[in-house]
């Protein structure tokens, strides 16, 4: 007599999802409602333009620098443990943000956050990693975990905009209701597995200095030029601290980051998309903010509203990729979803010399459910190119990629914004190398041998 029991479908668990997709949310956001606080933060605490722009370097510096290092940790002592004190370090950070009697321990405060942002998001992944065994049930979770971040662009400008004229502290404050609520979440979360190795010291002070000086120098030639001293220098020391770090994994028994993580197509196929993704994504919405200010006259509130119809379109972006990945399989999903994006680069470039917030919205909202689509496909391919054991550092690797791709893409097309005659000839070339870019990525994918591989399991 068979056993009603193994006849019965496994239920889908909601708890690992909303617990990754709130998350998300959080490190996402925190940065989209800062920027709108920081003129009255300016004219209350000071500091002038420098310290506005390390009031958001501050978060995005650490936490680029040290996801490596919280994947390798979530890896370790188990993701449940480094989210619980990510979420307690992000929920005391945010307290001090919000009390800073001085533009400097608001900085601090920001630095901290940074560093707790980067214990979560690897971490986050890694949950879900955990609890999903089934692709079908793995898709939807990413896919949901990917709505948080589409959320975040939607809710941290109007978040911002609400909360800033009854005072600033708010928009730091608000986290910590939110990690009160994720703590409480946690309780129904399974007890992570850990991994007791010997800790790869050399390899991880290898790995702080190179990419914090790595993604230090980008910033900071973003915000000075290129050719100044300072920014040369730390990205000269930068390439030399990761080059270092490389050859250090190849000469310990037990390597922070195993090199043999590149080996699987799919890894290589899924880090490069989601570097150059969220390159083009970050870098294209920096000049069409650039060009609605300046060019169009808006107000930071007025610019960043052209965009929440482009973060809803993303999250049912999110939702479509699950389903589609079900249907077709991953590869299908992340040429599709890469293809509209081409075709909404494709739209502004067409449109750069009669350019409006009206076609703006259109085009990047066709960029955004490309983006919505095919993001957590190459997120879900890392998870499935790793070892369950390694499904930490890898998490980390990718969202790495993606901070220092985020970084370039809002460095350089700053400097296009200034190299050619016209800002309206910057932007047209901004639009042309995205394009580019994203077809030259659809063929790599369509060549790449992924997307039917079983999942790998140690």
């Amino acid at each position: 007599m068979r056993s009603h029991t193994t006849d019965r479908p496994m239920s889908f668990d909601p708890i690992p999802t909303a617990v990754a997709c709130a998350a998300f949310f959080l490190a996402c956001m925190d940065v989209l409602i800062t920027n709108i606080a920081l003129p009255t933060i300016s004219s209350e605490l000071g500091g002038g333009m420098a310290a506005q722009q390390w009031i958001v370097d501050g978060y995005t510096l650490p936490f680029a620098t040290l996801l490596l290092l919280a994947g390798n940790l979530s890896d370790r002592f188990g993701a449940k443990r480094i989210f619980l004190a990510g979420t307690v370090g992000f929920a005391l950070s945010s307290l001090v943000c919000a009390l800073a009697p001085t533009v400097q321990i608001l900085i601090g405060g920001r630095l901290l956050l940074g560093i707790s942002a980067a214990l979560i998001l690897p971490s986050s992944m890694s949950i879900i990693n955990e609890a999903y065994s089934r692709e079908h049930d793995r898709s939807l979770a990413l896919s949901i975990w990917g709505i948080g971040g589409s959320a975040a662009t939607a809710c941290g400008p109007l978040l911002g905009g609400l909360l800033v004229p009854i005072h600033w502290s708010l928009v730091f404050a608000i986290n910590v209701p939110v990690c009160i609520v994720l703590l409480g979440l946690c309780r129904g979360l399974k007890r992570s597995p850990s991994v007791s190795v010997p800790f790869d010291f050399i390899g991880q002070v290898l790995a702080i200095i190179g990419l914090g000086c790595l993604v230090g120098g980008i910033i900071e030639g973003g915000s000075i030029g290129f050719s100044d001293p300072l920014p040369v220098g730390l990205l000269a020391v930068g390439v030399i601290g990761v080059a270092a770090f490389l050859v250090s994994q190849t000469r310990v028994a037990h390597p922070m980051m195993p090199l043999g993580l590149f080996g699987p197509h799919g890894m290589r196929v899924a880090l490069l998309g989601g570097f150059v993704m969220i390159l083009n994504w970050n870098g294209v919405v920096f000049m069409c903010t650039l060009f609605l200010q300046q060019q169009l006259g808006l107000s930071p509130l007025a610019s960043g509203l052209v965009f929440v119809p482009t973060a809803f379109i993303s999250a049912a972006g999110n939702l479509l990729g699950a389903r589609l990945s079900n249907w077709r399989g991953i590869k299908f999903t992340m040429i599709v979803g890469v293809s509209l994006m081409a075709v909404g680069f494709a739209a502004l470039l067409a449109c750069s010399r009669a350019l409006g917030a009206l076609e703006i919205a259109a085009a990047v909202s066709l960029v955004g459910i490309g983006n919505g689509i095919s993001a957590p496909a190459f997120a879900n391919l890392v998870l499935t190119s790793a070892p369950s054991s390694e499904a930490g550092i890898a998490s980390a690797m990718f969202n790495m990629l993606r901070q220092v791709g985020g970084a370039i893409g809002i460095a350089v097309f700053g400097v296009l914004a200034t190299a050619f005659s016209t800002f309206a000839v910057g932007l047209s070339a901004s639009f042309a190398i995205s394009f580019l870019m994203v077809a030259v990525l659809i063929g790599y994918i369509a060549r790449s041998p992924v997307g039917a591989s079983r999942r790998r399991r140690s």
